[in-house]
């Protein structure tokens, strides 16, 4: 595994103490074999390719009419079509350094039907790409790619908390930690999306789980109930992820499990037959993950998840 990441930097300088202990449990999940550097970025232009058409499609349906009549001001879509330059531009830049590596853009279907789904769908997307590029830092061991990766993850995460603050009015982060997802784990919620790839796109090394629903769960705290394949022959857990930090809670025989009280923001959650977070591997991931998000007010502590 490549050692060229931000937390290695962090322990260079002399941080390490200060950092949540909970992130070496979590790397066992996001484990993979080690990618390549091209095969990074190439997994990192399929979801560019994904957000640039998801915003392209959308702005090409709603006009500004309908963004009016949605109830946003008339300056919301043009900070998207703002975003949606930025999208292309990863893709071009993307591209550029893979020159005839690249990988071209898939057919996608995108589950929104208005303004506002689409809007919601965006901020979780944009969401999910900022914990793909924390995730894949750690494959990557060219210095200035590491750079270049590191100015689009700040740039996905600046998208997505305006999204969530100034459009959603919700909160525009989860806590002091983005949460960072193995490679497998975003392309199960990216193949979601997508219907078909080009013969000549080159095969990522990745795999998509089987998918996960979640259910009941409106708030945290709230029992959840879990929808997936069960072949009911082992015990399973649902694994919560959130910032740095993670835990497992058993599944009863009904595929329920209380959602942890102290989850805030975006989290993501998946079924392994693995009791505790710090066992749970590639080999015996169940399901998932899938996303969950709990909105939380101005006036409410923030802590870490531990």
């Amino acid at each position: 595994m490549k050692s060229a990441t931000a937390f290695a930097a962090l322990a260079a300088l002399g941080a390490v103490s200060a950092m949540p202990t909970t992130y070496p449990l979590m790397k066992k999940a996001m484990a993979a074999d080690a990618p390549t550097t091209t095969q990074v970025l190439q997994y990192a232009l399929t979801l560019e390719h994904l957000e640039k058409k998801f915003y392209a499609d959308a702005l090409e349906k709603f006009d500004e009419s309908a963004f009016e009549a949605a109830g946003y001001p008339n300056w919301v879509r043009g900070r998207l079509s703002q975003i949606a330059g930025h999208e292309a531009d990863h893709v071009s830049l993307l591209s550029t350094a893979l020159g005839n590596q690249s990988v071209e853009a898939c057919e996608y279907n995108f589950p929104y039907t208005d303004v506002k789904s689409f809007i919601a769908l965006a901020t979780a997307i944009e969401n999910v790409g900022v914990s793909a590029y924390a995730g894949a830092a750690q494959y990557i061991d060219d210095a200035s790619y590491l750079t270049v990766a590191a100015t689009i993850l700040s740039t996905e995460a600046r998208h997505q908390a305006w999204e969530s603050s100034a459009v959603g009015g919700a909160n525009p982060w989860g806590s002091a930690y983005d949460t960072p997802l193995g490679l497998n784990m975003v392309y199960t919620i990216a193949s979601a999306f997508i219907t078909s790839c080009p013969d000549s796109n080159a095969a990522l090394p990745v795999k998509a789980y089987p998918a996960l629903t979640v259910a009941d769960a409106t708030n945290a705290g709230d029992e959840a109930s879990f929808v997936f394949e069960d072949s009911h022959t082992a015990t399973n857990y649902a694994v919560f992820y959130s910032g740095l930090g993670s835990k497992a809670v058993q599944l009863d025989e009904n595929n329920k499990a209380m959602v942890p009280e102290n989850l805030q923001g975006y989290a993501y959650v998946l079924i392994s037959t693995a009791s505790d977070a710090k066992d749970v591997t590639t080999d015996n991931i169940v399901a998932g993950p899938a996303i969950l998000a709990y909105p939380f007010n101005a006036w409410t502590e923030n802590p870490p998840f531990q």
